[in-house]
């Protein structure tokens, strides 16, 4: 498999051509294949410092809890604290543990401490995706300040969402695979009403505590979704694929919105390539998952821009369940294995250095129809899904990653 004819190859020694592929979009998507990858990160930060210092992006929007976020954005604009603690609480999934990302952080300090003006925020729900109560007690202190009589709702959600919670979304989907229907609408009734109540006294003041309960609802309707994909998966024709929902993918695209209407500054989005693309996912034969690329892209078209990254060869992390571990996971190497032949990464494998594919003018054409996602390949219409795409020569995980996992990367 070859490139289109259109697509232009462009050197990333030269960030100018990025600021072409940019254009005027108020909304960047910058895509990772998989997390906490070294060479993406260090990319990543490169990418960022010229979005904010040439191009004037103001927000950073990260894949991680907005309730968690908080605590970074205060720490960038001068808060108190130091980058470990901010970077272990203020990040799910344990993104913050790269080395990489506390590198970011420190720079957007600085470049704050020195006259900036960027803020953070996370786009994510609550808890690694396991846990809502990181969001209900933020709702709980702005109803014990603002509407006391309210806080009982937010009590019983907490309460309710015990059954399922979980350090992150792995260990939290099978604690709801195993609790009955009743149980599973006793969580998401107290939440709805919970939301309800915050939208009765809805002011400027609760939109927060809205975003967060709004938030924590979803985390509980992609644990049913999640169990409902299971039952789907085994009965879908992978010839005829349906499309479903992805609350995660929803909250994400509803953040940046939410952000929208409270600022006027160019936002930078740093999600997984999965969640940034323009086009539904498809992880599962059969299933197509629509993603907040493909919501932030059906309203606002060609303000919104998506920027992929891969790499064509190295090794990837892979993610272990372990109760003593924080968050719940260990993160391990792996080894990549061999380029698919049909990938966009084959495609371009004979860029030994860097390079930007500028897709847009491929848009509508036969190409690459796969693309790096974690150790796999998952299919694709590559300049459909991608504006800009970058290919690094190799990849290999942050240095926390390769701690923890051995340098064999053995995975249990």
């Amino acid at each position: 498999m070859t490139l289109p004819e259109p697509v232009r190859r462009l050197p990333l020694d030269d960030l100018s051509h990025l600021a072409e592929v940019v254009g005027d979009a108020r909304v960047v998507a910058i895509g990772e294949n998989n997390h906490h990858i070294r060479e993406f990160g260090l990319l990543r930060e490169r990418l960022l410092r010229f979005l904010v210092t040439e191009l004037g992006f103001g927000v950073l929007a990260y894949e991680s809890g907005f309730a968690e976020g908080h605590l970074v954005d205060a720490w960038i604009r001068g808060g108190p604290g130091d980058v470990a603690a901010v970077a272990r609480d203020g990040f799910t999934f344990r993104f913050g543990d790269a080395v990489e990302v506390r590198d970011l952080l420190r720079w957007l300090r600085e470049h704050n401490t020195g006259g900036g003006r960027v803020r953070f925020a996370g786009l994510d729900v609550p808890g690694s995706g396991g846990c809502a109560l990181p969001a209900l007690r933020l709702v709980r202190e702005h109803l014990a300040a603002h509407a006391p009589d309210q806080v009982s709702f937010v009590d019983a959600a907490i309460e309710a969402t015990r059954s399922y919670a979980a350090a992150n979304n792995s260990a939290a989907a099978a604690r709801y695979a195993a609790l009955s229907g009743a149980e599973r609408d006793v969580a998401t009734a107290a939440l709805s009403r919970l939301l309800l109540r915050l939208d009765a006294i809805r002011s400027e003041e609760s939109a927060t505590a809205r975003h967060l309960a709004l938030g924590a609802l979803r985390l509980d309707e992609h644990m049913r979704e999640i169990a409902e994909l299971r039952e789907i998966a085994e009965l879908v024709d992978p010839q005829a694929p349906v499309l479903m929902p992805s609350s995660r993918d929803v909250h994400q695209a509803d953040t940046v919105r939410w952000l929208r209407e409270r600022t006027d500054e160019r936002i930078v989005l740093m999600m997984h390539n999965g969640h940034a693309q323009r086009v539904p996912v498809q992880l599962l034969p059969g299933v197509r998952i629509r993603s907040a690329g493909s919501c932030l892209a059906a309203e606002l078209g060609n303000d919104y821009v998506v920027l992929g990254v891969t790499a064509g060869s190295g090794s990837t992390t892979d993610v272990r369940l372990d109760d003593r571990a924080r968050q719940g996971f260990e993160v391990i190497s792996r080894p990549l294995g061999p380029l698919a032949e049909d990938s966009v990464e084959h495609a371009a494998a004979a860029d030994d250095e860097p390079v930007l594919l500028d897709l847009r003018p491929a848009r509508g054409l036969a190409g690459p129809a796969m693309i790096r996602h974690a150790a796999t390949h998952v299919p694709v219409d590559v300049p459909a899904a991608f504006d800009g795409l970058i290919c690094l020569p190799t990849m290999s995980p942050s240095s926390f990653a390769v701690a923890e996992g051995g340098a064999d990367g053995a995975r249990a």
